[in-house]
């Protein structure tokens, strides 16, 4: 009898396949995407918003307006020159000679020469006890002397960034990766720490804090953090630990160094990716890729993120919204500046006053300019230095 029962459960199992319940086809994990909040989502076009004040990369002075730009040349500039305001008066390297321009008079120009060895260049220039201190590419420090430019001391260290100038001493950075403090007051100099330098292209950045930290940008791939209160380098890893939590790609070419809004740092890619991330709670305000390569930035007091691209100025809200977006047509954009909340975008034939809530350019102002361009806010007037001239801008 069991024998009997035995053989017609094998043959019951057999005619459902071996298998009693419900037989659902196999699964295969599909390599897809679906995005919570999508781009076009977050576009949401506000014609007239007020951007507020500009506080990076540079402060500007809110008392800075005019109407109808004037364009003047001040004197000519190189590649490699330098340039810095102190006392009332514009400081310029070029070649082996410093210029000092009294600010209110540029036709006062006063002419010294430094001895420079060969591939030496000027690096920065910075005050301390009233005086106009030079640094040089082999950390040889010179100053100005009532009608003297003399020697102070050379510490023979190979370095090509700017330093962190602090109040009585100067942070630098060696081509090697090693982290000096000069000491001002006795002229002494001692290594601090060394650093792991990423690949990566050396420009000029803005030294941005927060309440912590110092953002330093060694190079474009390359975060040094230091503490604000000691002044010491630590490995924080905040750039690699925003990669690992950004949905968006990599972060590898940044635009400047990242700075600090209502508890978040903006890191600004080079190729259009952009994450607000708080570095103590590991959160992620909101991040965006615009899959274009970002030319220049302005932040205002009110949140407010404007970028300039190839063929737009995109405006970001606090939230990471799209509220404006504005095309040009300049062929070879350069960078942008604001003055009491007008856009003005500088290219390589000239200045445009742009009105970005009608969408039209405002004015033109034609004018011949080299791609390297700094810009530079002094009282009422706003200073463009490229690598053949000094200008000032002016109503």
């Amino acid at each position: 009898m069991k024998k009997i029962k035995l053989i017609i459960f094998f043959i019951a199992l057999s005619s459902c396949n071996q298998y009693i319940g419900t037989v659902e086809p196999d699964y295969t994990p599909a390599n897809e995407v679906t995005e919570i909040f999508s781009n076009s989502q977050r576009e949401v076009f506000i014609s007239k918003a007020e951007i507020g004040d500009i506080i990076y990369p540079k402060i500007i002075n809110t008392s800075l307006s005019f109407n109808n730009l004037k364009i003047d040349k001040i004197i000519n500039t190189d590649e490699n020159s330098v340039l810095n305001f102190f006392y009332d008066k514009i400081i310029l390297s070029k070649d082996k000679n410093i210029y000092i321009i009294e600010n209110k008079n540029e036709n006062y120009i006063s002419k010294y020469k430094i001895n420079l060895n060969k591939d030496e260049k000027v690096i920065h220039f910075f005050g301390y006890s009233d005086k106009i201190y030079i640094l040089t590419s082999k950390s040889r420090i010179f100053a100005i002397d009532d009608e003297n430019l003399i020697e102070v001391i050379n510490y023979d260290v190979f370095t090509n960034t700017t330093p962190i100038v602090l109040d009585k001493s100067l942070i630098i950075f060696s081509v090697f990766g090693d982290i000096y403090e000069i000491k001002l007051e006795v002229n002494s100099i001692s290594k601090k720490d060394n650093f792991n330098s990423n690949p990566g292209i050396s420009i000029k950045t803005n030294i941005f804090e927060d309440e912590k930290n110092l953002y330093y940008l060694f190079n474009t791939a390359t975060l040094v953090t230091f503490d604000k209160n000691n002044n010491d380098f630590y490995n924080n890893y905040i750039l690699e630990d925003l990669n690992i939590l950004s949905s968006i790609g990599t972060i590898n070419e940044l635009v400047d160094s990242p700075f600090s809004y209502n508890d978040y740092l903006y890191f600004l890619d080079r190729y259009g990716k952009i994450v607000a991330y708080n570095p103590i709670t590991s959160d992620i305000l909101w991040e965006f890729d615009i899959n274009e390569i970002i030319l220049s930035y302005l932040f205002s007091n009110d949140g407010y993120l404007i970028l300039l691209t190839f063929d737009k100025i995109l405006i970001f809200s606090e939230e990471g919204n799209i509220i404006n977006s504005y095309t040009h047509d300049k062929k070879s954009p350069i960078s942008i500046f604001s003055v009491k909340g007008n856009i003005h975008l500088i290219s390589e034939e000239g200045i445009s006053k742009l009105n970005l809530n009608d969408n039209k350019e405002d004015s033109f102002y034609k004018n011949k300019f080299t791609n390297n361009i700094d810009i530079f806010y002094q009282d009422q007037n706003v200073y463009l230095k490229d690598d053949k001239s000094l200008f000032k801008l002016s109503e």
